[in-house]
């Protein structure tokens, strides 16, 4: 039996821009931090030294069939462009993802032959907290 979960059933939320609909894919660039050189003449070896320095907690982008209605997700992406707020992704199997952050990026493409899609990238600001599935 595989381990793996299907992400059919997923969602993302914003605490100002509420559920985001037709969301059809996802993906959370995780947490990077930087590398702080702190070699010095003394180092052993000619060996560099490094120390963990300033993490960043990544972004999410998302893609979604586009919906121009005046309840469509355009004008919910739109209309929350650079506001600060909680985002929460929720997993099937009721894990979940969440971080402070904003939308800063927003394209929109529209293929002669295909549907209209949008990809979003929200930059997280705080500090990201996963939550596994309860017991």
């Amino acid at each position: 039996m595989s381990d793996a979960t299907l992400g059919h059933s997923s969602s993302l939320a914003g605490s100002v821009a509420g559920t985001i609909g037709n969301v059809y894919n996802l993906s959370i660039q995780g947490q990077t931090g930087d590398i702080v050189d702190v070699s010095t003449w003394d180092s052993t070896d000619k060996w560099k030294e490094k120390i963990a320095g300033m993490k960043d907690p990544g972004t999410i982008t998302f893609s979604v069939n586009y919906d121009g209605s005046a309840s469509g997700v355009a004008n919910a992406i739109y209309a929350n462009f650079q506001v600060s707020q909680n985002w929460t992704v929720t997993f099937p199997d009721t894990s979940t993802y969440f971080v402070a952050g904003f939308i800063n990026d927003n394209t929109i493409t529209a293929p002669v032959g295909d549907k209209i899609t949008q990809d979003v990238t929200i930059v997280a600001t705080g500090v990201p907290v996963f939550t596994d599935v309860a017991p």
